[in-house]
């Protein structure tokens, strides 16, 4: 019998299993052992998506200062060489040489040139420059915040994981408890017929709920597998690394505090998904920043040293032959002037940029004023329905054992005891799936609650 209990866990286990699920290795010989924040810390350092947050901070440190080292000194050098197998040619007047109305052609410089030359130059204004530093670190924060975020995620991730494992673990304690009553009922039921007191057919059914729990066993035991893989997937956990899990869910069913959670205010700049919008917004108007920036002048300052040689025959490197020094200084200012509308469009582009940040930062704050607003009723609605299937599974457990008592004393038919247990069956899927609805829309709805 599939439950829908079963087919809920098995299918959020699917979500975060990876789909490369390869040949297994031997298992190891100590297992780990867990409480749920241990999970959570050994995830913050372990887990795939936060390692590689992790690098984006990194990057986004070098990025500033990358964008830092534009305005610093850069010295350049360079190293020229000219071998002419055909020196240039000009025309000079033949007046210079006694032949006027006609050009001389005359060949200047020597075969062989070689120039070494340094730059050093250095930005003194630009307020690309600037604006374009302070983008940079902003968007290191960003960065950060997303970081931030992603461990937000993972932690949840991992609690929600955390707990589908111990449901299943505690469906498998009462489906195991179950399995052997319903083993002993039908070696009773047996002995009953080989002395005449009952029909084959009682047998049959006793032995059919027997085959059918025991296939739901199996399911149950199997989808277990699934769920410790998804956990340890989560932690940064090779799938042959045995863990086991320290907390149970009476610890985390005795913290669920429905009034508290229910009444509490929800503050927008609290709000871990608003705190990073602002941030992006941020980064939208520094972008607005930078493109105004286009209008501004750039102004550089530099100073060149060069030596340059010149030989008709190949020897660079005696140390008698000359090398020529140049060395100049000067300013380079360069002054936007006419782009042919091309800077205001770009400007025009940013501006509106801004103004759609308004309109995001409008949206986001009605959806999550809803999303509080759902999350408390689903959170309130989880919470009623898990006291009554509860209630429902110990009224369930304790009329089954009843009439399993009755039916082994006579009193009581097969008939009545397969719907009582079946009755218990579904009372146990039911009370499963409500103890993990609980406590997975207690951690939705505290993740919009919290500060940050």
């Amino acid at each position: 019998m599939r439950t829908f209990l079963l087919l809920s866990i098995v299918s959020l286990s699917l979500l975060v299993l990876p789909s490369a699920y390869g040949q297994q290795e031997p298992l190891s010989v100590t297992p780990r052992a867990f409480s749920m924040q241990q999970a959570q810390d050994y995830a913050f350092e372990n887990n795939y998506d936060l390692k590689n947050s992790a690098y984006d901070i990194q990057i986004a440190r070098k990025m500033v200062r990358q964008n830092t080292a534009i305005g610093l000194p850069q010295v350049n050098g360079s190293v020229d060489y000219n071998d002419f197998i055909d020196r240039p040619t000009s025309l000079l007047p033949g007046e210079f040489f006694g032949k006027p109305g006609t050009e001389i052609p005359v060949q200047f410089g020597t075969k062989y040139n070689a120039t070494l030359k340094a730059t050093i130059t250095q930005l003194i204004y630009s307020g690309q420059y600037l604006v374009g530093l302070q983008t940079a670190k902003a968007y290191l924060e960003t960065v950060k915040q997303k970081n931030l975020k992603d461990k937000i995620d993972v932690r949840d991730l991992v609690a929600d994981a955390y707990l589908r494992v111990l449901v299943i673990e505690q469906s498998i304690l009462i489906l195991d408890s179950t399995y052997k009553v319903v083993s002993k009922l039908v070696d009773e039921a047996r002995a009953s017929y080989n002395s005449g007191l009952i029909e084959d057919i009682d047998v049959d059914q006793a032995d059919l709920n027997r085959s059918n729990l025991e296939a739901q066993l199996a399911d149950v035991q199997s989808s277990r597998n699934i769920a410790y893989a998804s956990l340890k997937f989560l932690l940064g956990l090779k799938d042959n690394q045995e863990i086991t899990l320290t907390d149970n869910l009476e610890y985390f069913l005795a913290q669920v505090d429905r009034d508290a959670l229910v009444n509490q205010p929800f503050d927008f700049n609290r709000n871990i998904d608003y705190l990073m919008l602002k941030k992006s917004d941020y980064l939208v108007l520094m972008q607005y920043k930078l493109a105004k920036t286009a209008y501004h002048p750039t102004l550089a300052g530099f100073i060149g040293i060069s030596e340059n040689a010149q030989r008709n025959s190949w020897n660079f490197f005696k140390s008698y032959e000359p090398w020529y020094r140049t060395t100049n200084w000067g300013l380079s200012l360069s002054i936007p002037i006419w782009s042919s509308g091309s800077r205001k469009f770009s400007v025009d582009q940013a501006r509106l940029n801004v103004e759609k940040t308004k309109v995001t930062d409008e949206k986001l704050r009605v959806g999550l004023e809803l999303q509080v607003e759902t999350a408390k009723k689903d959170f309130s609605n989880a919470y009623f329905v898990y006291k009554n299937k509860k209630k429902g599974f110990e009224t369930a457990l304790k009329i089954y054992q009843k009439t399993t008592t009755k039916y082994q004393q006579g009193i009581s038919s097969s008939t009545d005891l397969n719907q009582r247990y079946s009755q218990f069956l579904q009372a146990n899927s039911d009370y499963m799936m409500s103890m993990y609805t609980v406590l997975s829309s207690k951690i939705r709805l505290s993740k919009l609650l919290e500060k940050f």
